[in-house]
């Protein structure tokens, strides 16, 4: 679907309020991305990323994107175990 100006899904009368569906995050094509961190460096450039303090395992993840994920989903499994 083609956006607006304003950065909105542009919608006509045929889609009206249909978004295009698409996963939130999608899925990295590296095998080794998400190995376990008990596990040695899976290759080159992979980034270790502690678990959450409420038991979650860490894990090796590209650099930069899939890292960046992985920690800010660990951070939210810390607010939510503050509940």
């Amino acid at each position: 679907m083609e956006r607006d100006a304003h950065g909105h899904f542009a919608t006509s009368k045929k889609t009206k309020g249909a978004l295009p569906v698409s996963p939130v995050i999608e899925v990295c094509r590296n095998d080794s991305c998400g190995t376990p961190g008990n596990q040695p460096r899976p290759s080159d450039g992979m980034v270790k990323v502690a678990g959450s303090a409420d038991g979650a395992s860490s894990h090796w993840y590209c650099p930069v994107r899939c890292a960046s994920i992985a920690r800010a989903k660990a951070d939210l499994r810390k607010i939510g175990a503050r509940r």
